[in-house]
């Protein structure tokens, strides 16, 4: 009967020992680069947590200054139509203005109803620059 072993192919030792250690190398080099990999993986998780918390700390505080303008326009309107002087239209734009804001920082939107421009203020000669 025939032998069932496979004959081994005439290799000398030390060439069998240098493709293990290439073998070992490549390994090592695999996972250092699998390692860095995850390292910047992490570091970019971080820093994406840390950019969202900024802009979620920065919304809350531009929702927060959007509300206390609302109230202060609210009041400004309604001292107005008190003393009934000819300043009501323009306190109600401003409450209209201060609304729509407040919406499109909630909601990401601005209302259909939303005034275009904002109303421009004293000494502005529409170059943008303040004097």
């Amino acid at each position: 009967m025939p032998s069932r072993r496979r004959p081994k192919s005439p290799q000398s030792p030390t060439s069998g020992a240098a493709d293990a250690v290439a073998q070992f190398a490549a390994g090592l080099r695999a996972s250092a680069e699998r390692e860095q990999a995850e390292r910047e993986r992490r570091l970019r998780q971080r820093q994406q947590a840390r950019d969202a918390a900024k802009a979620a700390a920065g919304h809350a505080v531009a929702l927060a200054d959007a509300q206390r303008e609302l109230d202060r326009a609210i009041a400004a309107a309604r001292a107005a139509r008190r003393s009934g002087g000819s300043n009501v239209a323009a306190a109600d734009e401003a409450w209209r203005l201060a609304k729509a804001q407040l919406i499109e920082l909630e909601t990401g939107a601005a209302p259909d109803w939303a005034p275009r421009e904002a109303p421009s203020t004293i000494g502005d000669d529409g170059d943008g620059v303040e004097p």
